[in-house]
């Protein structure tokens, strides 16, 4: 976090520095040319050194100012390239103006070198303003200008060269203190206001999750209301027909109908409630030793029925895997998966497997219905969330959330593969290990 605010203080930085220079350029293109007009007669050999130098500096800084306003560059390009290169251009601009001391102040007379030496402090004061964290050539303008103006100095010894001598290095020295004192003004600032943009971020974030629980608890009511309705309605209807006293042959149908809506409703109450439970935590995982067959008989115990009605038929393989487990609790996420096979897949088989891999207990429920919509698998587990392909019966699209929370109180996982079979093949992941642990630490 604090290194990531950093790198946005430093491409923030130089946003600033290098859209602003146009006037920095502007002022030390005429120093320039002066200095150039001025000495152009007079310097000896390393004036042709000098003004190229500067040249080749001036132009890069025009090209790239009108680079970067025409093309704002991202942050990550402006750390990469951007900064790198004004270091170096500024260094070199640096080393110029250090070495121009000895060409111009040599040849110049009194009135000329006073004003070359306020030049000179001009120049210091525009690498003040100008120069940020992420260029840090500050220090080292003060150092190689001010150290080679002082060093001509005591060594050529014109008029007032001891107090100049002394001045100079308070100067710099002064310069960089406020440096310090402003840059760290500049941090805090930056810094807060990248903590309060990541805060807004944050609250962004954590508004959009309240908004979608709030859609999602009002789609479960009116998803509640409406299909407990059906079941409820169709058992009154069935109840409503049965006449006493009537002869058994006709009150059969209207019997198993009763049955079957009353079992729905039952079924949706009993998701429901399962929800809110694992929502407030109070279920607490019973760990003991199980096999895949005890686990499955629960669940042909509460599906077989309903798959029988639906006119699908249900197959085991595995049943004698031994495990770690909750019982009622992995019975229970298995139910949910077959019960959603059985209203929702079309199919005409449901296959629930059993097998121990690399320390881990799998389990799946394979069916060969119409499969997953292209968008399913990364949503179906969300609360309140339906596949594309939604049988007849409805549903609060609490199944595969409750089986995803039931598993996750015994540590393991689930999900959903494609491509294995025609239809759809969900599974079950427990961590052996951990769970013969915790059953060994119980005993």
């Amino acid at each position: 976090m604090q290194d990531a605010i950093q790198r946005r203080i430093l491409a923030s930085e130089t946003r600033a520095e290098l859209k602003g220079s146009l006037v920095a350029w502007i002022g030390l293109t005429v120093v320039t040319a002066f200095a150039a007009t001025e000495f152009a007669t007079v310097a000896g050999a390393g004036f042709d050194w000098w003004l190229a130098a500067m040249a080749v500096f001036l132009a890069g800084w025009l090209i790239a100012w009108a680079r970067f306003v025409l093309k704002p560059p991202r942050d990550q390009a402006i750390l990469e390239r951007w900064i790198p290169g004004a270091k170096a251009g500024m260094t070199l601009c640096n080393i110029a103006t250090a070495g121009s001391v000895w060409v111009f102040l040599p040849v110049s007379g009194p009135e000329l070198r006073a004003l070359m030496i306020v030049l000179y402090a001009w120049y210091l004061i525009v690498q003040f303003a100008a120069a940020t964290e992420a260029t840090q050539v500050l220090r080292s303008a003060v150092l190689l200008v001010l150290g080679s103006l002082t060093a001509w100095l005591l060594i050529e010894r014109p008029p007032y060269f001891l107090p100049l001598s002394l001045f100079l290095p308070l100067f710099g020295a002064t310069l960089i203190a406020i440096r310090r004192f402003v840059r760290q003004a500049v941090v805090k600032e930056t810094a807060a206001r990248a903590a309060a943009e990541e805060a807004r971020r944050e609250l962004d974030a954590a508004l959009a999750v309240v908004a979608r629980e709030r859609d999602a608890k009002t789609q479960f009511i009116r998803a509640a209301s409406h299909d407990l309705q059906q079941p409820l309605q169709a058992a009154a209807l069935f109840l409503d027909r049965v006449r006493p006293g009537g002869r058994a042959a006709e009150q059969l149908p209207l019997l198993g109908g009763l049955r079957q809506a009353l079992t729905g409703a039952r079924s949706l109450v009993a998701s429901m409630l399962e929800h809110l439970k694992l929502e407030g935590g109070a279920i607490r995982p019973q760990i003991a030793e199980v096999t895949a067959g005890d686990v499955f008989d629960r669940v042909l115990l509460t599906q077989e029925l309903a798959a029988a009605a639906a006119g699908i038929r249900i197959k085991l393989a595995g049943a004698s895997v031994g495990f770690s487990a909750d019982p009622a609790l992995l019975a229970r996420a298995i139910e949910n998966l077959v019960a959603n096979a059985i209203r929702h897949s079309g199919g005409r088989r449901i296959l629930l497997g059993a097998r121990r891999r690399e320390g881990e207990a799998w389990f799946w429920v394979v069916d060969d219905g119409r499969g997953l919509g292209t968008a399913d698998e990364a949503r179906i587990f969300q609360p309140f969330e339906q596949g594309a392909h939604v049988g007849e019966t409805g549903g609060f699209g609490l199944g595969l959330a409750s089986t995803q929370g039931l598993v996750g109180l015994m540590g393991g996982r689930c999900g959903v593969r494609s491509g294995l079979t025609r239809g759809a093949a969900f599974y079950i992941r427990l961590p052996v290990a951990a769970l013969e642990e915790a059953v060994r630490c119980a005993a």
